[in-house]
């Protein structure tokens, strides 16, 4: 019999009248699975580590983008070959929209993502320590997460950054940043920076807008710069590293750091998560 390791956040974004994890395990049970639960706690990092001398067929986490983020975090450090699958229950579910997963109904997340047939993803690197699977940026989409409250974010979902992002765009000043792609120097002056593994929100390139279809699958990172004329400049390389002189805060996935460099490196093809999307060429 297939078993599958659940982590399980029981405080993710979502309101949920109903018993979550006896539904869940119900829906396994009637599959012909058997699990091993894992409840996420306050703490740094989540004392997975525990489960590594067990075989599971999928990794399967409930929660938010947070949850999400650890998790796959997890993965990449052991460099586990275990598929992840996503049943997405927090307020944005960022990932989850990329992967066009199922968002409404757990059941049917849970069935689709035991099917379905695992796809490799590129993951980002962060200053040799963090792990990110949509993207890193330094700027106003910083700016942008910590002002948005959680109270907003439960309340609105991503209606909420929206909101945030569209009231605050046209003040923000612009900084100083060194971005260095593959070895080439680019000095700007920038509202935002940030480097994309996968778009958040939809798969899309308009022809004057992206000069590169943003693919997670490609071993290549996309940059686009907003600069303080509020034009969009893009790179494209597997290394990018942006420095500037005073300490700002920078984010990965949604996590905020604070730094004066952040050192971003393409890992192709180190995960293994269900995904609705193939993301060809």
């Amino acid at each position: 019999m297939k078993k599958v390791l659940v982590v399980f956040n029981p405080v993710s974004g979502k309101k949920v009248a109903r018993d979550l994890p006896a539904l869940i395990k119900r829906e396994l049970k009637s599959l012909g699975y058997e699990w091993t639960w894992f409840n996420t706690v306050k703490a740094d990092r989540q004392p997975l580590e525990q489960f590594l001398d067990e075989k599971f067929h999928r990794v399967v986490v409930v929660g938010g983008d947070g949850t999400v983020a650890e998790v796959a975090s997890f993965i990449n450090r052991n460099s586990l070959k275990t598929p992840l699958l996503i049943i997405p229950q927090g307020s944005g579910n960022l990932l989850a929209r990329a992967l066009f997963l199922p968002l409404l109904s757990v059941k049917k997340a849970l069935r689709f993502g035991l099917k379905t047939k695992a796809i490799e993803f590129d993951t980002l690197f962060v200053n040799g320590k963090y792990y990110g699977l949509l993207g890193a940026g330094i700027g106003y989409d910083t700016f942008v997460m910590k002002e948005t409250s959680r109270s907003a974010r439960r309340r609105f979902g991503i209606f909420a950054y929206i909101f945030v992002a569209i009231k605050n765009l046209l003040i923000y000043r612009a900084k100083p940043y060194r971005v260095t792609v593959d070895g080439e120097r680019h000095y700007v002056l920038a509202k935002s920076i940030v480097v994309f593994n996968m778009l958040p929100l939809l798969d899309w390139k308009v022809t004057n807008l992206l000069a590169d279809r943003v693919l997670p699958n490609d071993g290549k990172l996309n940059v686009y710069v907003l600069d303080s004329k509020m034009r969009l400049k893009s790179y494209c390389g597997k290394e990018v590293v942006i420095k500037s002189k005073k300490a700002r805060r920078f984010e990965i996935d949604g996590d905020v750091f604070k730094g004066t460099t952040m050192s971003v490196k393409v890992l192709p093809k180190a995960i293994k998560i269900v995904s609705a999307k193939t993301f060809k060429k």
